[in-house]
């Protein structure tokens, strides 16, 4: 039956009273037909025991009586609770419980025979029928046709067990490898290298060093008639060479001797001279041609010392402009985009390394190469039963277009080795050793010396098959057609902006020498803030600079109807890809140029005007301060969220109502969420029926400090109304939201950006106000 089966066979009967069960030597076939009963159910179980109804009952096991299931009925599987009521006997119960708890009942089950006549029981560990891979997956007919191209990230390297299940030779073992190899080349080479695939460079590590090769010298015959040149002697030796990385050049270091006074005899040909040429990292020579290539992902190896390590090749990285955070490659100027991204398996160990097609293309079109990619598939399953493939023989193969395939059904013993095979042994030993002896010599063999004795053996074990479907593919990635990332070239495709009424669109490039402006729908703003490290700071009210980044922000102006504005030659000098963002957004013009846009830049008089957005975090940190001094604790609790919170509370968040929403949200949650009851409670304001810590309470603090009961509820009220407004979703009617614009002074009929500004600005007004309230000395209590 195979290792995985653990048969334990008892004939159950009770003692003389008839209450006890007993075990009893069974017959001594008894473990057979055992045997021959789990093997004629096995695949009966497996399937049931995969049924939504078995593995909702957790460890269970299946029962099957000979008198009553016979051959007819595979019998029941049974939860763990079921034991008590089921098994008489009180040792197997509790042998049971074990095998039940040890059990993987992936991919065993346990099973209680009770055999013909209750002769006996046996409880086994059989493992379950595999289920078995589809013909398809072993033929991987998608991925042969899938091309290189289409990929959003294209492998580098890759040594990757995908899939592992199981033990090698037995029933169920599947697992699936896949592996890739690259090198880059001069477009020239292509021709020269097409014979190369994965045996050439699937497992090469591109760690440089020093490789020897043979020169033989030429044959060359001294003659006096011809102008004095140097001799293949005078010449030199040839000692080292060094390969000049990116180029097929190498530069040579020789020796050369003395010049000879009198005329050399012709030299015949000698033996060859061995030169050792050095390769940096990352190069790689071909034995198929000239060629040398260059590997990107370079292996460095410490010996077993530490784990094996991957590096991206310096020059990739730099001309890119990257940077690696843990196992990620980051383009900063490109809004921190991944470009390059590292896996690594349970052990830490790399298994593979991708690069984003565009910009390894834009970087093989700068270096004037192409890159070859060779990989290896291979997908392999044991199953008993082998019938749904149907090849025409035990090994097929088909190849196209670079792409080789083979499948292989084999049959094996259990363990692993060929059906019918046997394995034959020679052993020697010598006896001329003796162990007594202080110090023990042994000394050349000779036939006296020597014992010898051969046999071979007879594998045994159940058939099974061995399927697997092997693929080997060498593609090619092609440069990109132009390099804008690392040459600067100009794009293939224009972007173009509307720069009039009248619809009319220039290209990005063109933008110079328009002399104008540009609109743009305020949407825009989510975009560039998609980006990590995108750049926002407000000058004036309605003025401010924004960009995905510092470095290429723009200077932009809010006008009447809520549209940015932008002067276009800022956006002609942004990068193609920044300009693709902005072109999103873009509209005809509609509603004029911002009014505090135009002053600055046209008439070179900044508004006199502050933005609520830089107003708010200086007078929410000043009425803590305040507040702190009079009760010892700020008013608003610090939160660990706090400051995230603050980058992104601004009027852009409010694109839409439901935006509107949103940001009053973030508002509720650093103000009316964050009120320190305890601390109003110290200053001497009393929550009386109210909750500590509510806007109650906090108009209770205010009066404390001088202020009248309506000055404290002007102050507060805008509170009151973001607070409603964050629960607007889910319990404020519809007719309660113009209550709530009411309170926060917002003006429900303007555009929501609007709104979201005009909710910061009273919410600044709020906190400056109760700034001065609680500067005050305290009301003294009459």
């Amino acid at each position: 039956m195979g290792k995985d089966y653990e048969l334990g066979v008892a004939e159950m009967g009770t003692d003389a009273s008839g209450r006890e069960p007993v075990v009893n030597v069974p017959p001594a076939d008894a473990n057979e037909q055992a045997q021959a009963i789990a093997e004629h159910w096995r695949g009966a179980w497996s399937d049931l025991s995969r049924t939504e109804a078995v593995v909702a009952q957790g460890p269970s096991f299946v029962l099957w009586r000979f008198e009553k299931n016979g051959f007819e009925s595979p019998g029941t599987f049974f939860p763990a609770e079921a034991i008590d009521q089921t098994i008489p006997h009180a040792g197997m119960r509790e042998a049971l419980r074990e095998h039940l708890a040890e059990t993987n009942h992936a991919s065993h089950l346990v099973a209680v025979i009770v055999l013909k006549g209750g002769v006996g029981a046996a409880m086994s560990v059989i493992p379950k029928t595999a289920i078995c891979k589809s013909q398809a997956w072993f033929e991987m007919t998608k991925i042969r046709k899938a091309s290189i191209s289409d990929k959003v990230w294209i492998p580098l390297r890759a040594g990757h067990t995908l899939t592992s299940e199981g033990d090698y030779g037995y029933e169920g073992y599947l697992e699936e490898y896949f592996g890739v190899g690259s090198v880059m080349f001069d477009l020239q080479h292509r021709d020269e290298i097409s014979k190369l695939g994965w045996g050439d460079i699937g497992g090469n590590t591109f760690a440089g060093g020093e490789e020897s090769h043979r020169v033989w010298p030429k044959e060359n015959a001294h003659d006096t008639s011809q102008s004095p040149s140097p001799t293949p002697t005078e010449q030199g030796k040839s000692v080292a060479s060094f390969r000049v990385p990116f180029t097929d050049l190498n530069l040579s270091l020789s020796t050369r001797p003395a010049k000879s006074a009198a005329p050399l005899e012709p030299v015949a040909p000698t033996e060859p001279t061995f030169v050792k040429t050095y390769y940096w990292a990352g190069d790689w020579a071909s034995h198929h041609s000239d060629a040398v290539g260059t590997g990107l992902v370079i292996e460095q190896n410490f010996d077993g010392a530490a784990p094996n390590e991957w590096h991206l090749h310096q020059d990739f990285v730099i001309s890119l402009g990257l940077q690696r955070e843990g196992d990620v490659w980051l383009r900063p100027v490109e809004g921190f985009l991944e470009v390059v991204r590292l896996k690594r398996d349970e052990q830490g160990k790399p298994v593979l390394l991708e690069a984003r097609t565009e910009h390894l293309r834009d970087y093989l079109k700068a270096r004037g190469m192409y890159l070859l990619l060779a990989s290896f598939r291979s997908r392999t399953q044991t199953v008993s039963d082998a019938s749904h493939i149907d090849w025409a023989s035990g090994f097929v193969q088909e190849e196209k277009d670079g792409r080789e395939w083979e499948g292989i059904n084999s049959e094996i013993h259990e363990g692993g080795k060929p059906y019918g095979s046997s394995t034959g042994v020679f052993h020697v030993s010598r006896t001329d050793v003796d162990a007594d002896d202080d110090v023990p010599k042994i000394g050349l063999p000779d036939d006296d010396s020597v014992v010898s004795k051969s046999w071979s053996i007879q594998h045994e074990g159940r058939k099974l098959h061995s399927l697997s479907g092997s693929l080997w593919m060498a593609e090619v990635v092609e440069p990109g057609r132009v390099s804008e990332r690392v040459k600067g070239e100009a794009p293939l495709t224009k972007v173009d902006f509307a720069i009039n009424g009248s619809g009319e669109r220039v290209s990005g490039d063109e933008l110079a020498s328009t002399g104008g402006w540009l609109w743009f729908r305020p949407s825009v703003t989510a975009l560039l803030g998609s980006y990590r490290g995108s750049f926002l700071r407000w000058y004036t009210r309605d003025t401010g600079a924004i960009g995905i980044s510092s470095g290429d922000s723009v200077h932009f102006g809010l006008n009447a109807l809520g549209f940015i504005n932008v002067y276009a030659k800022d956006i002609g000098q942004l990068p193609p890809w920044q300009q693709r963002v902005w072109a999103g957004a873009n509209v005809v013009p509609d509603g004029g140029v911002s009014e505090e846009l135009l002053a600055s830049q046209a008439k070179a008089s900044p508004a006199d005007t502050k933005a609520p957005e830089a107003q708010l975090r200086p007078a929410y940190d000043e009425v803590n301060a305040t507040f702190e001094k009079a009760s010892g604790k700020p008013l608003f609790s610090p939160h660990h969220a706090t400051d995230d919170i603050f980058k992104r509370v601004h009027r852009f968040r409010a694109l839409e109502k439901t935006g509107v929403l949103e940001l009053a949200k973030d508002l509720a949650r650093l103000t009316v969420e964050s009120l320190d009851g305890d601390a109003l409670t110290a200053m001497g304001a009393q929550s009386g029926k109210t909750n500590s810590g509510s806007i109650k309470h906090l108009e209770a603090g205010l009066m404390k400090r001088g202020a009248t009961l309506d000055e404290a509820r002007a102050l507060t009220k805008v509170l009151v109304g973001i607070n409603q407004l964050r629960q607007a979703d889910a319990h404020l009617p519809s007719s309660g939201f113009a209550e709530a614009f009411d309170l926060v002074g917002v003006d429900q009929q303007s555009d929501p950006v609007v709104q979201g500004r005009q909710m910061l600005e009273l919410l600044v007004d709020s906190l400056v106000g109760m700034t001065k309230v609680f500067s005050q000395p305290a009301v003294k209590s009459k």
